[in-house]
């Protein structure tokens, strides 16, 4: 968040003997201990501003000058005049970091001229014809240039390591004051409103703290005895603060990557202040990935990043704790089916309604885009209160693609998979603004399917929507005035089926005619709309076979499946494992279960399944020995 400013300052601290950073105040004239005329303050390419420097100045074609604080040290004439400058004052600035004293530089006869060295290194060698062009001597000349710069390595300077100040509001910047100037730090700021400071010493070396107050900018001034600087400023609002340190919750014997990561992604909406116009983005570190699946009081990293226009950035990288809570969601109480129509034309809400307190709704999502162009289909929870609300979830959906048998199997078997660990995850929906559980973009053609469970645990006003827009909305949104109403007044549509499972129970005897059961036959039956839920899809089926073999041979049994509804995929949890069937084509079969029954031997199969949006249902199971 702030770790730009702090590392650099830490760097430098560790560099000059000086243990922190900041910004400065204006309301000092600024002086220098050289003579009149030369520049007060002067940003360096490193990255720093300092009270003066020497530099090379082109005065004409042929002419170049190396000044000092504006003073004219001395000139160089002809062909590459303008480099040796350069270089010279380059080594010059470098000598002055260093602390090189001036009584270093020194003028040696050498042979052509004199040299003037500067801690034993050549700096400039003055030959007869730089002399002659200066009307002059070289041993002469020599001296003169040495007597100026050792008097300009003698002048106090003064400089800190920024060339802009910028702080958020609320925050405070450390700004070690650097070079050879000594005497008392005074401080002001122009305007002064934005800031405040207070000046500090440690270890010998002078500091300025500056604090942020309010938005606005100016210019700092900071001078030290007699050498200042003047460094521009602004105040910002920082993107986003920290209310608190994330917390993510999920249970389950293990939990899914998408479930995790809406988990992760939540903690911090909940822990994050955002400023208005702040957008956010959450990274998986260190390798942008997660694994598939995450137990429980385990921990994530990731990186958070909050951007704005006007606004101070924030990039943190985070541990987030993901806690377990018990409540565990149980079977569904109701199960809504948005899939009318399944192909959507134009832009709308497809489904609606109210979530009903301590009860588990599941829904079952299956859309496909009828546009011409891309759409953005999302599941919404729209809080209708003033505080925050929390919600316990479970869900799987399938990658949206034109075969909607296959994103339809995507989302049962991870739905079964989070079913059978009885895994789900906590979340909390902000005050007034509607929580986007799942987004799908959708290019034309392309179908959504998922299936997910919540449960509202406490007495709050918190409606579902399915909508079907022109782009993919943010994760949230403060609630109009509209949608608050139509939140609080609005009926199921369509209205949920209850109690969405189905128990069957079979007992096949070894040797004798095989047993069938069907899933997807006997659609649901709603008790007071007189709609019937063909296919079954979103019903979870929860099957027990009795394998007897009363006779003394052992036999192989086998458990099966069998398309008879058409072309169809599925998900089976056999014996609480999950297996994919592949496609079957009508009236084909597909060997789920087989072991060997022994003599006299009873042994029971569980099956959990549930039909498969986007396939033909019905299927049957099939048991049978040989």
């Amino acid at each position: 968040m702030r770790r730009y400013q702090h590392q650099w300052g830490v760097r430098l601290a560790l560099i000059f003997g000086i243990a922190i950073f900041a910004s400065l105040p204006s309301h000092i004239r600024t002086q220098e201990t050289a003579p009149q005329g030369r520049q007060a303050a002067t940003a360096t390419p490193s990255g720093f501003t300092v009270s003066w420097q020497f530099e090379a100045v082109k005065v004409s074609g042929e002419v170049t000058e190396l000044r000092a604080a504006g003073v004219t040290l001395l000139r160089l004439r002809g062909e590459g005049a303008e480099g040796m400058a350069q270089q010279l004052a380059s080594q010059l600035n470098d000598a002055r970091w260093r602390g090189v004293s001036p009584e270093a530089l020194q003028v040696v006869r050498v042979r052509g001229g004199y040299e003037l060295q500067l801690d034993g290194k050549p700096l400039l060698t003055v030959t007869h014809t730089l002399a002659k062009q200066s009307g002059s001597e070289p041993k002469a000349l020599a001296q003169q240039w040495a007597f100026r710069l050792r008097q300009a390595l003698s002048w106090q300077w003064l400089a800190v390591p920024l060339t802009e100040a910028v702080i958020a509001v609320g925050e405070e910047v450390t700004i070690p004051l650097l070079g050879n100037a000594v005497g008392s730090v005074q401080v002001e700021a122009v305007p002064s409103e934005p800031v405040r400071w207070r000046i500090g010493v440690e270890k010998q070396a002078s500091f300025v703290v500056v604090r942020g107050m309010e938005v606005g900018s100016g210019i700092l001034r900071i001078v030290k005895g007699n050498v200042g600087v003047r460094l521009p400023f602004r105040i910002l609002h920082r993107a986003g603060r920290w209310r608190e340190a994330p917390v993510a919750w999920g249970r389950g014997e293990k939990i899914g990557r998408a479930m995790v990561w809406e988990a992760v992604e939540n903690a911090v909406l909940t822990a994050l202040q955002l400023q208005l116009g702040a957008q956010w983005q959450i990274f998986p570190t260190p390798d942008g990935q997660l694994p598939p699946f995450v137990k429980p009081n385990e921990a994530l990293t990731c990186r958070v990043q909050v951007t704005g226009e006007q606004l101070l950035p924030v990039d943190d990288t985070l541990t987030i704790p993901l806690r377990s809570f018990p409540s565990s969601l149980g079977d569904a109480d109701l199960l809504v089916i948005s899939n009318e129509p399944e192909t959507f034309r134009d832009y709308r809400v497809l489904c609606r309604g109210l979530l009903p307190v301590g009860q588990t709704v599941r829904f079952m999502l299956h859309h496909r885009n009828g546009l011409t162009r891309s759409a953005g289909l999302s599941l919404e929870l729209l809080n209708t209160e003033e505080h925050p609300v929390s919600v316990v979830a479970r869900f799987s959906y399938g990658t949206p693609r034109e075969s909607e048998l296959q994103v339809g199997h995507e989302a049962t078997a991870g739905f079964l998979q989070g079913l059978t660990d009885d895994a789900a995850v906590r979340l909390t929906l902000p005050a007034q603004s509607t929580y986007r559980l799942l987004r799908f973009a959708l290019k034309p053609k392309d179908t959504a399917s998922a299936l997910a469970e919540i449960r509202l645990d406490e007495t709050a006003g918190v409606a579902y929507r399915v909508v079907a827009s022109s782009a993919v909305p943010p994760k949230t949104e403060l609630l109009t005035g509209t949608q608050l109403a139509e939140a609080l007044t609005s009926s199921s549509e369509p209205p949920p089926f209850p109690k969405p499972m189905r128990v069957l129970e079979a007992t096949h005897v070894a040797g004798g005619a095989w047993t069938f059961l069907s899933v997807g036959r006997f659609g649901l039956q709603h008790p007071l709309k007189g709609r019937t839920l063909h296919g079954n899809y979103g019903v979870v089926y929860r099957v027990s076979i009795r394998f007897v073999n009363p006779t003394d041979r052992s036999w192989r049994a086998e458990l099966l499946v069998e398309a008879v509804g058409g072309v169809a995929r599925g998900a089976f949890v056999v014996n609480g494992r999950l297996m994919e069937v592949p496609l079957l084509r009508p009236y084909q079969e597909h060997l789920l279960h087989a072991f060997s029954l022994a003599p006299r031997q009873t042994q029971s199969v569980t099956v959990v399944t549930i039909p498969s949006a986007g396939s033909f249902y019905p299927i049957q199971l099939v048991a049978r020995t040989q």
